[in-house]
């Protein structure tokens, strides 16, 4: 009897084990066919919001996941159904506190989005709503636009598109030793809305309804102050966007860069590359930057208009020619550029328009979208200053500009303090060619220091020294004949007569002989060595010829 029972508890034991299994077998399979959470996490950064309430919804509203609440750091973590991310979702935060990194001041944070879409969300992604996530998320879920081109649209306006997968570091605090420079910039750029809303007189809660303003300015495609039906209000501020809004956006990230809050240790070049908005106001005037031709500007000559009205009245103004600084601000020091004399000059047609010429040192915006720092472009007026932040990129096609250096030519350089070469500029100003020949002029510029680049001329003065003696020689048939180019007295040389090929790559050679103050003269040498004639005592401008 007791084997017996033995077995029929052994059985009994195997049938519930079998059962277990079974069951066991039927919860898995029906946990995979129903729904699975996928992990979702990132941080919520005006600054960084902390008590803010984080959802996941749909393109309808609907919440898909939450709400949970961010920690000190801004850093929520949602779990979110795996079957839900086949569609478009939204990261949606609305209240917390956090420190504005403008005005130093506490705030309320109003909502902030990261838009997202279907399928590019998988378990462990990360998703950060900052600024420009926001204005985006609001052009797609508020003005018809699709998520591509909310974020082409955004590019436009503001110089770069926002990377949701990043986070976003505190731009009022020393960078962490596990802190990249991605992240660092991101939280940098977020800041740049902090100033720009107190740059535009608006209180740090404010800045909110300055992100729906900015949506409602790009529903028409252009960040101008005004969409399709007018002015854009900012919220119930009062306050309306202008017409230089591209235009404060980049002085805001060049004020918060400049600001003691900042705390980046971010350079000039680590800042990215700067909207360039044609549009600047000062309290009296009007200034357009009108872009002469299709091509933007680029390394070497470069030439444009501005027109000027008067602000209120939108009268044009005449007979008011501004003055002009220019400067390149890079990582590690600035420069000047080299510019005729006047480098601005009033359109004898009047109507408020102004003609200025200079010529780019270098570009600021490389192929790839690398930024070597940015140039400023000030203009003042009676008085009141305007900006500009054009992207000047690498030069294309011809030669743009050419560089010799001086022999017993020395100057003290800025940045050692030793007694360097002085180094020569000549640049491509033009090359008009008929039928029979071609006429090429060049502008022939020096290095006084980093911020002087006085044209080269006869009986004009470097350093302090007259030059006595300056010529200019040319060559069409690589080196085999010299020609003497005529000075204008302004900087510009130019030879006539030039046997090139209508549509064909040419070689125009050039050399430089300069004599200070009536001592011994010489010919500037490529690589500041004595000269070896027909080596290293010319350049090359390579050309092509057109219009014949």
């Amino acid at each position: 009897m007791k084997q017996a029972s033995i077995v029929n508890t052994a059985l009994k034991l195997a049938l519930l084990a079998l059962a277990a299994v079974q069951v066991a077998c039927s919860s898995s399979s029906s946990s995979s066919n129903d729904s699975t959470d996928s992990s979702v996490s990132g941080t919520i950064a005006a600054a960084p919001v902390s008590g803010a309430q984080v959802s996941m919804v749909d393109g309808n509203g609907n919440v898909v996941a939450g709400p949970v609440t961010t920690d000190t750091a801004g850093q929520y973590t949602l779990s979110v159904p795996s079957a839900s991310l086949a569609q478009d979702l939204i990261v949606k935060s609305t209240g917390g506190r956090f420190t504005d990194e403008a005005t130093g001041n506490p705030a309320t944070a109003g909502e902030l989005y990261a838009y997202t879409s279907a399928n590019s969300l998988s378990d462990g992604s990360s998703v950060s709503a900052t600024p420009g996530s926001t204005i985006i998320a609001d052009l797609v879920m508020n003005h018809g636009k699709t998520f591509a081109q909310a974020q082409d649209i955004f590019t436009m306006a503001f110089g770069y598109t926002p990377d949701m997968s990043i986070t976003p570091a505190d731009a009022t605090t020393a960078p962490a030793a596990d802190e990249d420079d991605a992240e660092t910039l991101a939280g940098f750029r977020a800041a740049a809305f902090s100033q720009l809303a107190m740059d535009l007189g608006l209180s740090q809660d404010d800045q909110f309804a300055l992100f729906a303003a900015l949506a409602q300015d790009l529903s028409d495609d252009k960040l101008d102050g005004v969409d399709a039906s007018g002015a854009v209000a900012i919220g119930t501020t009062g306050k309306t966007l202008e017409a230089d809004i591209q235009n404060r956006f980049a002085t805001s990230l060049i004020n918060f860069h400049d600001s003691a809050n900042n705390l980046t240790g971010l350079d000039n070049a680590q800042i990215g590359n700067l909207p360039f908005g044609k549009v600047a106001l000062t309290d009296t005037f009007r200034i357009e930057y009108v872009q002469i031709g299709m091509m933007d500007p680029m390394e070497g000559k470069s030439t444009f208009q501005l027109h000027i009205t008067d602000r209120v009245s939108g009268a044009d103004v005449t007979g008011n020619v501004p003055g002009l600084s220019v400067m390149m601000h890079m990582a590690t020091h600035e420069h000047s550029t080299p510019m005729p004399t006047p480098a601005v000059s009033e359109d004898v047609s009047g109507g408020g328009m102004y003609t200025v010429t200079l010529y780019y040192l270098m570009p600021s915006q490389m192929m790839d979208d690398i930024s070597m720092g940015y140039w400023d472009l000030k203009f003042t007026v009676s008085g009141e200053v305007a900006h500009f932040y054009p992207a000047v990129m690498m030069a294309m096609g011809d030669t743009a500009q050419v560089r010799l250096k001086g022999v017993d030519d020395k100057m003290m350089s800025m940045t050692t303090g030793d007694m360097v070469s002085r180094t020569y500029f000549m640049f491509n100003d033009s090359l008009t060619c008929t039928m029979v020949s071609c006429d090429f002029s060049v502008f022939v510029a020096s290095q006084q220091n980093m911020m002087s680049f006085p044209a080269v001329f006869v009986n004009g003065f470097l350093s302090g020294k007259e030059l006595t003696d300056v010529r200019v020689e040319i060559s069409d048939d690589d080196g085999a004949n010299w020609y003497q180019a005529d000075d204008d007295g302004n900087g510009i040389w130019t030879r006539t007569g030039l046997s090139l090929t209508d549509g064909m790559e040419d070689e125009i050679r050039i050399r430089l002989w300069v004599e200070l103050d009536s001592g011994v003269g010489e010919y500037k040498t490529t690589d500041g060595m004595l000269q070896d004639p027909g080596v290293n005592d010319y350049q090359t401008f390579k050309v092509t010829p057109g219009g014949m």
